[in-house]
């Protein structure tokens, strides 16, 4: 268990999947967090419903690909709560339709994928770092990026692409705000075992798993488990990095699955 007693979190895009596994991971582990959620009726019962339970689970609203709903949502914690001390960015989105190849995809789609998805961590982490030099105590930002930022894909030109930029991004305020003790990092997803996959045709997720070395799905608990480390000062000295939490996904030879399969003989 990772220690985040007393520290103030935000964590975005957090009512379901990875983002609410985050949120009640940071909870166990001792933090007060500020779901950033937006202001429908179904988030706001699940936030109403959570902070009646533990009043850790607080509620921020905010819109996602609204920009300017990124001030005020950090403005409201800091008035609530004095301080922030960790944002995890975890918003990301795509457009299975339309983000396809560079010559059969929607021009238009590709760069609106482009600017929410980097504009989601580039505001979320800009108003949080200024929040945080005031404060000189320094702090956490992790990044929720994906292995597709590493490996180039078949297709979704417009995701992967925003993940290697938000890779680069984490970077660059690593050693930009280092001194001021501000550490960002990012965690790179493989395949998470969430609602997305049952969309997804039996002989792909069986092909993607054969090339996954450890055999199987990832779970949000185990995103959630990598953040909360990252979160915490049991990683003071990590800054800049990515960490993939995929099973091992794209380490291998392109022709594993087929040797383990015993597809291929090596001898």
């Amino acid at each position: 268990m990772s220690d985040l007693t007393g520290k103030v979190a935000i964590v975005t895009a957090c009512s379901r999947g990875i983002g609410f596994a985050i949120v009640k991971k940071f909870v166990e582990d001792g933090a007060t967090v500020y779901m950033a959620v937006r202001d429908s009726d179904k988030d706001i019962n699940l936030t109403n419903k959570l902070h009646a339970e533990n009043d850790h689970y607080r509620r921020v609203v905010y819109n996602a690909i609204d920009f300017s709903s990124y001030k005020p949502m950090v403005d409201e914690v800091v008035k609530d709560a004095g301080r922030i001390d960790v944002l995890v960015n975890n918003f990301g989105t795509t457009d299975i339709v339309h983000d396809l190849t560079l010559t059969t995809g929607d021009p238009e789609k590709f760069f609106a994928i482009i600017k929410e998805n980097i504009g989601s961590v580039y505001y979320g982490a800009r108003y949080v770092v200024e929040q945080m030099m005031k404060q000189k105590t320094g702090g956490s930002i992790v990044n929720i990026s994906s292995v597709a930022g590493t490996t180039p894909d078949v297709s979704r030109l417009a995701y992967t692409t925003s993940k290697a930029a938000i890779d680069s991004l984490t970077r660059n305020i690593a050693v930009q705000y280092a001194r001021q003790q501000i550490r960002c990092n990012a965690v790179l997803p493989g395949m998470v075992d969430t609602d997305a996959i049952k969309k997804l045709s039996k002989d792909f997720t069986e092909t993607f798993l054969n090339n996954v070395p450890l055999g199987r799905f990832v779970e949000p608990e185990d995103i959630a488990d990598a953040v909360a480390f990252l979160a915490s000062d049991e990683s003071r000295n990590i800054t800049g990095e990515l960490i993939p939490v995929c099973g091992g996904f794209g380490l291998p030879t392109p022709i594993y699955s087929d040797v383990i399969s015993g597809k291929i003989k090596q001898n």
